[in-house]
C-alpha cells in the first residue's frame, strides 16, 4: 500500500512539472542520483556498507576508460564495463546492487543494474519496451534510459525520453516504476507511473534535466 501510494504522489509530482515544459523546476524526489563520470581522476565510489568499491578510471593515452569492482574483504578486482563517453552509477541502499547508466552516444543511453557475483547484468531497455506497447511504438531514433534514482532497496525509478527524427517527428518522455525481485529479467515488474508525448520541439528537452 505505501509503495501504491508512493508510485502515484510521483505520477502527480512530475505530471504538474510537465505542464510547464522548460518552466518548471525537477522535484527532489525526481532528480537524478549517483555519481556522473568521467572526472578528470581516477574517482573510487563505495557501497553503503563499505564492503565494495566501484573504481572509474578516465581515459589516457593507450588506455580504455573503465569501471572495476573491488571487494574489501578479498580484494578482488572485476571489471564492470568499458565505456567511451559518461556514465552514472548509484548503489542500492542495502549495497546489494547498483545502478549503471551509460551515455554511449549524443543519441543512445542504455540502463543497467549490476548485483555483485552475478556474471550478466540486467539492461532495463527491453523489459520496460515489451511491458509498455505504447512507449515501444513510438518510432524513436533518438532513444535514452535512465535509472533517476534508487526508490528502495528493490525498486528504481526509470525514464525513458527521447524522439524520432522522421516527419512528423514525436518527443516523449516516460517514467516508470520498476520492482527488482531478482537479477532475473522474467522476476522483474514494470508500471508506467507518467507519459508525456508530443510534437518533436527542438526548444523544450524531452528528457528530465
Amino acid at each position: 500500500m505505501r509503495t501504491t501510494l508512493y508510485a502515484t504522489f510521483l505520477a502527480l509530482v512530475f505530471g504538474a512539472a510537465c505542464a510547464m515544459i522548460g518552466a518548471a523546476p525537477v522535484p527532489p524526489s525526481l532528480r537524478m542520483t549517483g555519481v556522473e563520470l568521467p572526472g578528470g581522476k581516477t574517482v573510487h565510489i563505495r557501497s553503503p556498507n563499505a564492503r565494495w568499491t566501484l573504481i572509474a578510471s578516465p581515459y589516457s593515452e593507450n588506455q580504455e576508460r573503465t569501471v572495476t569492482l573491488e571487494d574489501k574483504i578479498t580484494s578482488a578486482r572485476t571489471l564492470v564495463k568499458r565505456y567511451d563517453r559518461s556514465l552514472s552509477v548509484g548503489w542500492s541502499p542495502d549495497s546489494r546492487a547498483f545502478f549503471l547508466n551509460d551515455a554511449y552516444g549524443s543519441d543512445g543511453e542504455d540502463a543497467y543494474i549490476y548485483w555483485p557475483g552475478v556474471s550478466q547484468p540486467l539492461k532495463l531497455n527491453d523489459p520496460i519496451l515489451r511491458a509498455d506497447a505504447q512507449a515501444a511504438g513510438i518510432p524513436a531514433d533518438h532513444t535514452y534510459f535512465q535509472v533517476r534514482r534508487w526508490l528502495s532497496a528493490k525498486s528504481v525509478l526509470v525514464e525513458y525520453c527521447g524522439h524520432g527524427s522522421e516527419a512528423p517527428a514525436r518527443q516523449f518522455d516516460f517514467l516508470y516504476y520498476v520492482d527488482l525481485n531478482s537479477p532475473e529479467e522474467a522476476a522483474i515488474a514494470v508500471r508506467r507511473i507518467s507519459e508525456r508525448v508530443g510534437p518533436l520541439s527542438f526548444s523544450a528537452n524531452e528528457c528530465l534535466p
